[in-house]
């Protein structure tokens, strides 16, 4: 932590015990800060980052740090209008809408079938828009209520999934493909290699007579 020097104007005297020393040299870092503090107060202009403290010393009583930027700033500015009607239907409505919970809150007066009057009971109606919810938004949605609502009633959470978007879709699709078509191999030109052989012969034939030596063939 940064000492205090002798030579520096001074806001405690020198006989100023330690934690009066440590909380000057504090208040000695925060004039240092190179930020509005009219801005670290408005919920529309306080950097990011400074938000939770923001919410904390406005007593927002359920934070998210996964929420969008939008959602905290909400939540952080409604807060003092909330606690100032804390226990009723109307601070509970404030406290979801912040949160851009689609929501419907019916008193046990104003059920449809008579038999689920029951005096001091309300119902939570979450309309969710093309999807569900997780099991962290169902969780902050209870933990709003159980905080807001004032602690003699008693409510049934419910979960509907309506598509009650007015934003119109068009959707355009596009396909293409080539055609192929195989077909089996096929020999167009055949070609015939033949050999031709010429042959000739000749065969003669004596006839020859032998007689015998001492025969001598007598006149008739």
């Amino acid at each position: 932590m940064k000492q205090v020097n002798d030579s520096e104007e001074r806001l405690i005297p020198v006989n100023g015990t330690e934690l009066e020393n440590k909380i000057e040299v504090i208040i000695k870092r925060a004039e240092a800060i190179d930020i509005s503090f009219k801005k670290l107060w408005n919920p529309d202009e306080c950097p990011t980052e400074y938000l939770p403290w923001l919410a904390w010393a406005l007593s927002v009583d359920k934070w998210d740090n996964t929420w969008d930027d939008r959602t905290k700033r909400n939540v952080i500015k409604e807060s003092i209008s909330v606690h100032r009607q804390k226990g009723t239907i109307g601070a509970l409505k404030k406290a979801l809408a912040a949160t851009d919970v689609d929501i419907q809150i019916e008193e046990w007066f104003d059920y449809e079938e008579e038999t689920g009057r029951i005096p001091g009971t309300f119902r939570a109606n979450v309309f969710s828009r093309s999807r569900g919810i997780s099991e962290t938004e169902y969780s902050n949605i209870k933990d709003i209520i159980e905080q807001t609502k004032n602690a003699r009633s008693q409510y049934d959470l419910r979960i509907y999934l309506a598509n009650k978007s007015t934003t119109p879709y068009i959707g355009v699709a596009a396909q293409s493909g080539n055609t192929t078509t195989v077909y089996p191999f096929i020999v167009k030109n055949i070609e015939e290699t033949t050999s031709c052989f010429v042959g000739c012969g000749y065969q003669s034939v004596n006839t020859i007579t032998v007689y015998p030596k001492s025969y001598i063939a007598t006149p008739v």
